[in-house]
């Protein structure tokens, strides 16, 4: 039945409007998956939980006997080249590894031919890291795809990555993930870029991969804008 919906939601959406007192739960229902298509970005500075939020929702998805796609960015090498990580522990294996030449379309329909089902739902981790052109492939398929984009705002700097700054221009919905917090106890909006000493750093390339391991130079933390802007990370003194 809800395959039923689905299709008649994407092909026929007028009629089922005009039917909906003769079939009220069923005209509902296919409203409700027409309203579903649409391309979703959800931000939020690190330590928003962002990772495992999208892992959550997939697997409530699949769980519901939704067919869906998992894609991470190949830059994010993090846990593996195909595993997309939340610093909470849960992870996934990604279908599909997205590097900057890839098309999304070209990808999906690879990865189509090895489902049993039609794709549905499309999750993407790190969005931020797409190219304007993969964002507009996506905001291109959404009217046949739910997908459903998690990533970083802006860098350390303020300001906004490639992939943010198409997904603000280009998305239907948009949806803060207002999780993280500053070490002064309020909101967080800055992604923050420290040293090794807990020094917030203000300089070099936008995109430096925090690994995780202790002995790295860098990480990154959520701080509001008034310790971003004094320097203060709350970490080792710097208060």
């Amino acid at each position: 039945m809800r395959e039923e919906w689905h299709h008649a939601a994407r092909t026929n959406p007028q009629k089922l409007k005009g039917e909906h007192r003769a079939i009220l739960p069923t005209a509902c229902a296919a409203l409700h998956a027409v309203a579903l298509i649409m391309l979703r970005f959800y931000f939020g500075v690190m330590g928003s939980s962002k990772s495992a939020m999208l892992l959550m929702q997939r697997y409530n998805y699949r769980v519901q006997g939704y067919s869906c796609a998992l894609i991470k960015p190949a830059i994010d090498t993090r846990k593996g080249v195909d595993i997309v990580h939340s610093r909470i522990g849960l992870e996934g294996h990604a279908d599909i590894v997205l590097a900057p030449d890839h098309s999304v379309r070209e990808q999906l329909l690879w990865l189509e031919t090895r489902k049993p089902n039609p794709l549905e739902h499309v999750f993407i981790d790190e969005a931020q890291f797409l190219t304007e052109s993969q964002v507009v492939e996506l905001a291109d398929m959404s009217d046949k795809l739910e997908i459903h984009c998690y990533g970083l705002k802006t860098d350390f700097l303020g300001n906004f990555f490639p992939g943010s700054s198409a997904l603000l221009r280009f998305a239907d919905s948009f949806t803060e993930l207002e999780q993280s917090l500053c070490w002064c106890g309020a909101k967080a909006t800055m992604n923050t870029r420290v040293d090794r000493k807990g020094r917030v750093v203000k300089e070099g390339e936008q995109v430096l991969i925090d690994t995780g391991r202790k002995e790295e130079v860098i990480t990154y933390i959520g701080l509001c804008y008034k310790h971003w802007k004094l320097g203060k990370s709350g970490l080792n003194g710097n208060t």
